[in-house]
């Protein structure tokens, strides 16, 4: 059973989760050059990007204290530490962990992601990040009533 505070922050997490996932629903099914070719919506997807992965790591650290006593040492073992506490499976934390990878070239080592790379990357995480929503909402949200 997780307290109060912490349910309460992970709903508050996954709903800027969602709000960010909406802004960047709009880009994902632009095409890729349209996107490359203008510097305000690369910009702004990648952002938003930056944001969502954020809110993710986020809850998985509340998740990984609360559930599995244990504190995260990097933003992609905040997904690892899901497993052995039953949220993710090994195959879906695989895919989705290397997010955090791509979030901290955007903001840190731009240049080693050309911006096709960048929006590509973005466009196949955004898929797993609709079903890692999804199946926070069902382990953690309907459960708690609201």
């Amino acid at each position: 059973m997780m307290p109060t505070e912490a349910q309460k922050l992970i709903e508050q997490k996954l709903q800027l989760l969602q709000r960010y996932m909406k802004e960047l629903e709009k880009y994902v099914l632009l095409e890729t050059d349209m996107i490359v070719g203008d510097i305000e919506k690369l910009r702004s997807m990648e952002r938003s990007f930056q944001l969502m992965v954020d809110e993710a790591i986020d809850i998985n650290s509340v998740l990984a204290y609360q559930l599995g006593n244990t504190v995260p040492d990097a933003y992609k073992s905040t997904f690892y530490d899901l497993v052995p506490i039953k949220i993710f499976d090994l195959p879906f934390v695989e895919r989705i962990a290397e997010s955090a990878r791509v979030r901290n070239q955007i903001m840190h080592d731009y240049e080693k992601l050309t911006a096709s790379q960048t929006v590509e990357a973005i466009k196949k995480f955004f898929e797993l990040y609709q079903t890692y929503a999804k199946i926070i909402i069902e382990k953690f949200v309907m459960t708690s009533g609201s």
